[in-house]
């Protein structure tokens, strides 16, 4: 064998090793990103169940503030609609006895106004409260005056979730509420 040979057959030899020292580079290189990317997959599923885990302590959280906030949504309802009936019911009884001749017909009237006022709900019927007054001035009233019925109604509303309490001290006791409204009609018709 001559020199040249020798050399080519360790230079080949020195080649084919390069080669493989690549290829098995190469494929070291792609295993470590597999490995890695593997790893930033596991990291990934094992931060997306913690978030899960917090999700779900977040919305049970969230989920008590709604209820706290639907209770409270609930009893301004019951209140607005209380206040609301109990003034409508006592102008329309006002407007009735202002109808009546004298303060019996005008009671008569205005209780039976308040009776087509009753619900059977959370809101209690309507009740006149004092007796109604009843001015007439004798029939002559002076020059900046006129004669007048007034009446006072009430109202109690059942509060649907009861006793509500807040910072220690119960609101509403016995869970009712109560509305009284005043009204005041010119007498339409004298005796």
């Amino acid at each position: 064998m001559s020199q040249t040979t020798s050399v080519r057959i360790i230079c080949g030899k020195t080649a084919m090793s390069v080669r493989r020292r690549a290829n098995i580079r190469v494929r070291e290189t792609a295993m470590s990103v597999r490995k890695i990317a593997n790893i930033r997959i596991r990291e990934t599923a094992t931060r997306a169940r913690k978030e899960t885990g917090s999700l779900l302590v977040e919305l049970s959280c969230c989920s008590f503030m709604m209820l706290v906030f639907v209770i409270l949504a609930v009893h301004l309802s019951a209140i607005i609609f209380g206040a609301y009936a109990n003034d409508t019911a006592c102008r329309d009884a006002a407007r009735a006895a202002a109808q009546g001749e004298d303060i019996s017909q005008a009671t008569k009237l205005a209780q039976t106004v308040l009776k087509g006022h009753e619900t059977v709900s959370f809101v209690g019927k309507p009740v006149l409260q004092n007796p109604i007054v009843y001015q007439t001035y004798n029939g002559a009233p002076g020059p900046q005056s006129s004669p007048y019925v007034q009446l006072t109604t009430s109202t109690e509303v059942t509060l649907p979730f009861q006793p509500l309490t807040f910072f220690g001290t119960a609101q509403f006791q016995d869970g009712k509420l109560k509305f009284s409204n005043t009204y005041t009609f010119p007498i339409v018709r004298l005796k």
